[in-house]
């Protein structure tokens, strides 16, 4: 059987962050099943432990709407929130405003987690982006502020 692929952090999502929650053939499988359990939403959920109903009886309309016009349904792909130039924008600006997320996201207005713009940053800067190592030992404050 085919492993689901969730958002929460399985390998495959992080390696592709815009990958569909269920895969073609899976809803090709429940949709096949509902068919033949004779429009058993119930029964195809209990076999194969997903979709919800909402979501089977979603990709039951969707083969019909396939079959009635012969173009294959789009469900499942992810459209791009921010563009390649937007990316870039919010990186640059990280880097030239003090290395501060915080600010970034307030002056752009976007993204909406800080863990997203350190993705991008990571992508399009690596190694730029400030890290945070944890309290400065006592001995090494001391040495920043002795003038020898």
């Amino acid at each position: 059987m085919t492993e689901v692929v969730t958002f929460f952090g399985l390998p495959d999502r992080e390696e592709n962050p815009l990958m569909a929650k269920y895969s073609r053939e899976q809803r090709d499988r429940a949709v096949d099943l509902y068919i033949k359990y004779e429009h058993s939403a119930a029964d195809v959920i209990h076999e194969l432990g997903y979709p919800s109903k909402g979501a089977l009886l979603s990709w039951y309309a969707d083969r019909l709407e396939e079959e009635r016009t012969g173009v294959p349904s789009r469900r499942g792909e992810r459209y791009r929130r921010y563009s390649d130039e937007q990316k870039q924008a919010a990186v640059d600006h990280y880097l030239e405003y003090g290395r501060r997320p915080g600010r970034t996201m307030r002056m752009l207005g976007y993204p909406k987690s800080k863990e997203l713009l350190m993705a991008w940053i990571d992508e399009l800067a690596p190694g730029r982006r400030k890290l945070r190592h944890g309290p400065v030992p006592e001995e090494l404050k001391r040495e920043a502020v002795c003038v020898q």
